[in-house]
């Protein structure tokens, strides 16, 4: 089995690249036919019963067929054939000879007007013991005329049983049918085009990689991506802006230190003016429940008109709500906690569209 695995990836590899070298001949749609003779290397290990005994033959090239084939060639590479071959061989243990016969069917592909591979199947029987083998094998054509041609072949078959034999053949064959010169012919070079007027170039006046004459968006700004029509491509940016403002305990009064994050809030609202504000205002535990809640909307409130007196933020922009003690921060269990509780909140997001950069 070993032997015939090499041989038949040899072959198998050679059709599987042969188009790369396949011959441009004209011998599609021929039929042939003819005779065939050959030696036939029976394997050893085959037995057959003749007058009652039970005989292998010696191996090596030890019997002699002779047979007829017949095949189609479909493309100028590739085509089929079918056989049938008569085999006599002499036995190894005694003067006995053995008959048999052949037949089966072959894939061949031609990879020259000359040389060609072939892989198939057959029925291989001697004293009525038959046993199917895959063949495949290599062999060279040569034409006498433009009908006849002489061939040489080798081929080996192996079966399941691990059996395998070797033959050497050689064929005349009689071509009819499609062309009358199976020959091949080099291929005429093909006229050399005519010259042709240059085509106008492509211009990209702004320099984003789409033509001219496909750019909606002409004179577009470099360093930023654009799409298929030269238009600048954008993507959303979310923008978010926090106020924090602490109080003393029990004062709604703003220190100046925390004037300047007003004024920033101040500055972002007017740079987005699709956006309002909700100032939250909280307290700590101390004290009871009521007043904080007075407490925390005094707190609130104070920021509210800073916005709108001290920055000229409109008033309709501008809601102020208080939690009182409802919402602490922090636990309630420290001074450091509860001084950050003492506090309003804010928190406003928006999001635009911002060209995407190279």
């Amino acid at each position: 089995m070993k032997r015939l695995s090499i041989v038949s990836a040899a072959v198998l590899s050679a059709i599987v690249a042969a188009p790369a070298m396949a011959f441009s001949g004209d011998e599609a749609g021929s039929i042939y036919i003819g005779p065939r003779i050959g030696l036939f290397g029976t394997d050893s290990d085959r037995r057959v019963i003749e007058n009652n005994q039970v005989q292998s033959f010696g191996g090596g090239f030890d019997s002699f067929f002779g047979g007829i084939e017949g095949g189609y060639q479909f493309t100028p590479e590739w085509g089929y054939r079918v056989y049938y071959d008569y085999l006599r061989g002499d036995l190894e243990t005694s003067n006995d000879s053995s008959s048999g016969a052949a037949f089966g069917m072959d894939i061949i592909y031609n990879f020259s007007p000359n040389v060609f591979g072939s892989i198939g199947i057959n029925s291989t029987e001697f004293s009525d013991t038959s046993n199917q083998f895959v063949r495949v094998g290599a062999g060279y054509k040569q034409y006498i005329n433009d009908n006849w041609a002489l061939t040489l072949e080798g081929a080996v078959q192996q079966n399941d049983g691990d059996l395998t034999e070797f033959m050497f053949m050689t064929g005349l064959r009689y071509y009819f049918g499609g062309s009358q010169e199976p020959t091949y012919t080099k291929p005429e070079p093909a006229p050399a085009p005519e010259p042709q007027p240059a085509a106008p170039v492509a211009k990209d006046s702004d320099g984003d990689g789409v033509m001219d004459d496909k750019d909606k968006c002409p004179n577009t700004q470099a360093g930023f991506k654009v799409d298929a029509d030269g238009c600048v491509m954008y993507e959303n940016e979310t923008v978010t802006r926090e106020l924090t403002v602490t109080f003393a305990l029990n004062s709604a009064e703003i220190s100046s230190a925390q004037t300047s994050d007003i004024r920033d809030t101040a500055e972002f609202l007017k740079e987005y003016p699709q956006l309002d504000v909700v100032i939250e205002g909280h307290t700590d535990d101390s004290g009871a429940a009521t007043y904080n809640q007075q407490l925390s909307d005094r707190r609130a409130n104070a920021v509210g008109d800073s916005l709108i007196n001290d920055f000229g933020i409109a008033a309709a922009r501008v809601t102020t709500v208080g939690y009182g003690e409802s919402r602490p921060k922090y636990p309630n269990d420290s001074a450091e906690n509860r001084a950050k509780n003492r506090r309003i909140e804010a928190v406003m997001s928006v999001t635009k569209q911002v060209p995407v950069q190279d």
